[in-house]
């Protein structure tokens, strides 16, 4: 397979990452793309080319995982791809780096001690990617329920009409409670924006608070991050909040029970859980089936039991007959084709997420398919 270079722009060359890529894209980029970046850029160290297929090796994955990423990194004009005249593809850029034109107050809690704790805390909070605010169409007053409001910036005038509040007051103090200290401004704005824009009632606010300092995750960020992630699964009330922290901690005992993890779950386990949970929206039970298939298999890890459930969304599964259901069309198709593979046995086996064997041919035409829709 041909190969591409990875160069940088103004062909500077540097071998530590730069701070605005960890202050302003890192903490909001899925992990395993924020691996590939990091890969990137020490191949750029290296100086010299490099296939889709080597990486995805060194990563133990697929091409098409390792599209996405870069794709992920191009719409973010952080990585560049390079054509020639007849719009082949050379090589990839790293661009360089300029911090937005207005970025957020610094936040005490987002360094390196929150980093250390998102590994050591089994009751971390999945972060996940929530609908962005889409402007709104012409002449058109309100926002949908459904729409995440965008965030504004009150004026000294409202921070003191909004501080004769007696909720608002009750509010600030559960903070100082909980955190520690008074709000910055930072932190007073975005308790201003869940408050009077999400339109948290002060119960709901409180415990979101109280919820985050459980979990030693006190940044205005973070506490913003959670309180969307509520609003768009249309969480109005305590109640509602400690219910649906209940069954998602409940999750995540009953997964790592199946598979006898004694150790706390990743990041970006946590992420895949709350994929199966929020995006996929399943059960618990066929979750927990993935899970017992994956270790029917002796094949204990996150991405294969993602390839499972990512392949029963796919055929629109809502339940466990309807999994069933599809093994038996699988054992029926299988039956048919008169091919006789040798497997290990094992209940209900379904094995259709398993990655295909290409030729180097298949492999050239896949990735430049891939990575021409990243222009498109």
């Amino acid at each position: 397979m041909k190969t591409i270079t990875i160069t940088s722009e103004n062909g500077e060359t540097f071998s530590s990452i730069s701070n605005f890529f960890i202050d302003y894209h890192m903490t909001q980029a899925n992990g395993e793309f924020v691996k590939i970046y990091l890969y990137m850029v020490r191949l750029l160290e290296a100086g010299h080319s490099i296939s889709i297929q080597d990486i995805a090796d060194h990563f133990q994955c697929t091409q098409k995982d390792i599209c996405r990423a870069i794709r992920y990194w191009v719409d973010r004009n952080i990585l560049r791809l390079e054509y020639n005249q007849k719009n082949e593809l050379l090589g990839i850029t790293v661009m360089h780096l300029t911090p937005p034109e207005q970025p957020e107050e610094p936040d005490v809690n987002s360094g390196l001690n929150l980093l250390n704790r998102t590994e050591s805390v089994s009751r971390i909070y999945p972060i996940v990617q929530t609908r962005q605010p889409r402007k709104p169409a012409p002449q058109v007053a309100e926002e949908p329920d459904n729409e995440i409001p965008v965030k504004k910036t009150y004026s000294p005038a409202q921070l003191n009409r909004l501080e004769k509040d007696q909720e608002m007051e009750n509010i600030l103090y559960q903070f100082e409670m909980y955190c520690g200290h008074t709000p910055t401004p930072a932190e007073y704005q975005t308790l201003l924006y869940i408050y009077e824009q999400l339109h948290f009632p002060a119960e709901l606010l409180e415990y979101l608070i109280e919820y985050c300092a459980s979990l030693e995750h006190t940044s205005n960020r973070y506490m913003e991050k959670v309180a969307i992630d509520w609003y768009s699964r249309e969480i109005r009330t305590a109640e509602q909040a400690k219910q649906e922290m209940a069954a998602y901690h409940a999750l995540n005992s009953a997964i790592t029970k199946e598979l006898g993890l004694s150790r706390v779950l990743t990041p970006t386990e946590l992420r895949y859980i709350n994929t199966w949970k929020n995006d996929y929206a399943f059960q618990q039970d066929i979750i927990i089936e993935a899970c017992q298939r994956a270790s029917a298999d002796n094949k204990i890890n996150f991405r294969y039991i993602n390839g499972i459930l990512t392949n029963w969304h796919e055929s629109r599964v809502k339940n466990l007959e309807d999994i069933q259901r599809l093994d038996q069309q699988h054992a029926a198709q299988k039956k048919g084709s008169g091919r006789q593979t040798v497997q290990k046995t094992s209940p209900l086996s379904f094995h259709d997420f398993e990655q295909r064997e290409y030729d180097n041919q298949e492999l050239e035409n896949f990735f430049i398919k891939e990575v021409q829709k990243m222009t498109e």
